[in-house]
């Protein structure tokens, strides 16, 4: 977690990118305009890629930073990948994966969940995610559907599943992961998490009553802080985006990312 103290009381543009998958997928992409005054700090938790390269793949791998799900069936073709954790901004700091510090998220950018080649790309998403269906055909694998996250259900509020060879990201939501099933078939897929802009049309903020285990989603966008953004834009983590550096990509590789700049005030 990185602490950013407002410099200035004026309008600050913050961007967020979702980090990628560990095999086969990218993040997403988020921008808003926010006041906020003098000394306010915003806690940033900038997600993690997902790995698909560890050196020890007869081990179990755990999930990465802020909601990555790892995978539990080890396996030595290298094949095996971690999702991608989401890159947010909280009013309230903490243990990235601590209920109150996740409900107070003003923003979030989706992470990329994982999965073995041949199947599409498990990307980070926008409001939501698609539900898949595995399409890999050899035996050994799982064809059950792997469901996408959206703006009020998932594997777990800002978590994503671990599965059997390949983790799902996480958002918002975070997405779902397959497993095994009931003949005890490894699952290969892992679905991206959603994203979250308080304000976003579409968006479906939680009350602040909310606990882990009873969340309330009130069906507007505005975070319950009243902190909301305007001219906001979400990209999935399958289109074009703005890169952090310049230029543009198709989707967001590699580790998350998280930009904030401020407008001048007029004199």
């Amino acid at each position: 977690m990185q602490t950013f103290t407002a410099p200035l009381a004026t309008t600050y543009k913050i961007e967020c990118w979702g980090a990628s998958g560990g095999v086969n997928g990218n993040g997403a992409y988020t921008i808003g305009y926010i006041d906020i005054s003098k000394n306010f700090i915003l806690y940033v938790y900038v997600g993690e890629r997902g790995m698909s390269s560890q050196s020890d793949y007869n081990k179990p791998q755990s999930g990465t930073f802020n909601g990555g799900g790892g995978f539990t069936v080890p396996n030595p073709d290298k094949y095996n990948g971690t999702g991608g954790g989401a890159t947010d901004i909280r009013l309230q700091n903490g243990n990235w994966d601590n209920f109150n510090s996740l409900k107070s998220r003003i923003m979030v950018a989706a992470g990329a969940g994982s999965c073995i080649a041949g199947n599409p790309s498990s990307y980070g998403g926008a409001l939501s995610t698609p539900n898949y269906t595995n399409t890999h055909t050899h035996p050994d694998y799982n064809t059950n559907a792997a469901q996408g996250a959206t703006q009020t259900s998932g594997y777990k509020f800002g978590i994503g599943q671990d599965g059997g060879r390949a983790g799902a990201g996480g958002g918002y939501y975070g997405g779902y992961a397959t497993v095994r099933d009931e003949s005890n078939v490894i699952g290969i897929r892992g679905t991206g998490g959603s994203s979250f802009i308080s304000g976003y049309p579409g968006c479906n903020a939680i009350s602040e009553s909310s606990t882990e285990d009873n969340i309330i989603h009130t069906g507007q966008p505005n975070h319950y802080s009243g902190y909301v953004f305007s001219n906001s834009v979400m990209i999935a983590g399958n289109a074009s985006m703005p890169k952090p550096k310049g230029g543009t990509e198709q989707g967001h590789s590699g580790d998350g990312y998280a930009i904030i700049s401020w407008i001048s005030p007029s004199l």
